[in-house]
């Protein structure tokens, strides 16, 4: 499983609907459980700075990653940015291997 990075930011709509944005998670994992059993939600946070929230989670794949991002993005209320996480030792092994 790989690890990957989701950061949102709440859009100007998703502002309007502040008090509804804990409902809204609740429905987002619901959904992921339903849809994405193979995905494992690590760690959320929220956020101050650039970004609103932050949320870890493990998946197969950069397709299934990309597919939790949509999911994410289907709520309207924000926008994301995915990355790949690497840990830290994984990437000592790539340092050694150069």
């Amino acid at each position: 499983m790989a690890t990957f990075v989701l950061l949102s930011k709440v859009s100007a709509e998703g502002a309007r609907r502040v008090k509804s944005l804990a409902q809204m998670d609740e429905e987002f994992q619901r959904q992921l459980e339903e849809r994405f059993p193979e995905v494992k939600r690590i760690a959320s946070y929220a956020l101050l700075g650039a970004y609103d929230f932050l949320h870890i989670f493990e998946a197969p794949d950069s397709n299934t990653a990309a597919k939790v991002a949509l999911l994410a993005n289907s709520f309207g209320v924000s926008t994301t940015q995915t990355m790949t996480a690497i840990p830290f030792e994984e990437f000592r092994e790539i340092l050694r291997e150069i």
